[in-house]
C-alpha cells in the first residue's frame, strides 16, 4: 500500500510538472507571436508634416500638420494673430508637443511673424481685418489669402484662433478677456457647452470663460463659419493675469474644444 501511494504520488508530481512546463511554453510561444506581430505591422503612429506661407519672404511663416493614427475630425488652431498677445503664440507653439492620437491638428503659431517681431498688434497693418485676404493684393492681403487658403483646404470641423485682451470682459464689457469671443448667435450652443466643461476645471471664478458674441466680418472666425460653414471662435485670455496662467488657460481651453469634437491628444 504504501509502494502503491509513493507511485501515485510520483505520477502526480510529474503529471503537475509537465502541464505547468506545457502552460509555460505556450505563454512563451505566445509571447513571441506577439512579438514578431509587433515588429512586422507596428502601430501605425502620429505623422507631422510642415509648410509656410509667405515663403521666401519677410513673412514667411510655417503651419505643421498633425495626424492621428486614427481617423478624425480636423481642428485648425491658429495663434499670433496680434504680435503684442505673446500668449497665443507661445500657447500654440507648445501644442507642437502634442501628440495626436485621432483626427488631425493643424497648428500656426506664428500667424502674422512680423507683428511679434515687433511686439506690436499689427505690423504694419491689422491682419484680423483683412480676411480672407486677396491673392493680388500687397503684401498683407496676401499673408491673409495664404492662411485663409490654409484653413478653407484643411476641410476642418473647427476653427479656433488664440488672442489676448487688455482686461477682463466682466470687468468692462469693451474688452474680451477670458471669452469665446465668436460672430455668429447660432454658435452659442456648441461654445456654451464647452466652456461649462471647462470653466468645471479653472478653480478660480474670475478666469471662467464667458460667451461673447460680436461680429468682425474681416476676421478668420467670421469666414470660417460666413464662406464654410465651419464652427470658429477667438479664445481670450486677459492680459492682467501672469503670462504662465495665460498659456495654460489657452492651452486647457483648447484642449477642452478637441475633446468636444472628438480629436484626441495622448495624455500629457
Amino acid at each position: 500500500m504504501l509502494d502503491f501511494w509513493q507511485q501515485f504520488k510520483t505520477r502526480s508530481g510529474a503529471s503537475i510538472q509537465s502541464a505547468r512546463h506545457t502552460s509555460r511554453m505556450k505563454n512563451l510561444w505566445i509571447g513571441l507571436f506577439f512579438c514578431v506581430f509587433a515588429a512586422l505591422f507596428p502601430a501605425r503612429a502620429e505623422t507631422v508634416s510642415d509648410g509656410f506661407v509667405m515663403k521666401n519672404t519677410r513673412y514667411q511663416t510655417p503651419y505643421w500638420v498633425k495626424k492621428g493614427a486614427q481617423n478624425g475630425p480636423t481642428v485648425v488652431v491658429i495663434g499670433g494673430v496680434h504680435g503684442d498677445e505673446p500668449a497665443s503664440f507661445l500657447a500654440a507653439r507648445q501644442m507642437r508637443n502634442w501628440r495626436v492620437e485621432k483626427g488631425t491638428l493643424v497648428l500656426m503659431p506664428d500667424a502674422h511673424i512680423e507683428a511679434i517681431r515687433h511686439a506690436k498688434r499689427g505690423y504694419p497693418r491689422n491682419m484680423n481685418a483683412l480676411f480672407p485676404g486677396k491673392a493680388n493684393g500687397d503684401a498683407m492681403e496676401r499673408l491673409a489669402f495664404q492662411i485663409w487658403g490654409v484653413i478653407r483646404d484643411s476641410k476642418p470641423d473647427l476653427v479656433l484662433t488664440l488672442h489676448e485682451s487688455r482686461d477682463f470682459y466682466v470687468n468692462n464689457l469693451k474688452r474680451y478677456g477670458q471669452t469665446f469671443t465668436f460672430d455668429f448667435e447660432e454658435l452659442r450652443p456648441q461654445f456654451g457647452r464647452v466652456a461649462q466643461r471647462l470653466n468645471a476645471r479653472i478653480p478660480v471664478k474670475k478666469n471662467h470663460f464667458l460667451l461673447k458674441v460680436e461680429a468682425f466680418k474681416t476676421c478668420p472666425t467670421y469666414c470660417a463659419w460666413r464662406y464654410l460653414r465651419v464652427p470658429a471662435t477667438s479664445i481670450e485670455t486677459s492680459k492682467t493675469l501672469p503670462l504662465a496662467l495665460r498659456i495654460q488657460l489657452q492651452k486647457q481651453a483648447t484642449l477642452a474644444f478637441l475633446e468636444d469634437v472628438g480629436l484626441q491628444i495622448a495624455p500629457l
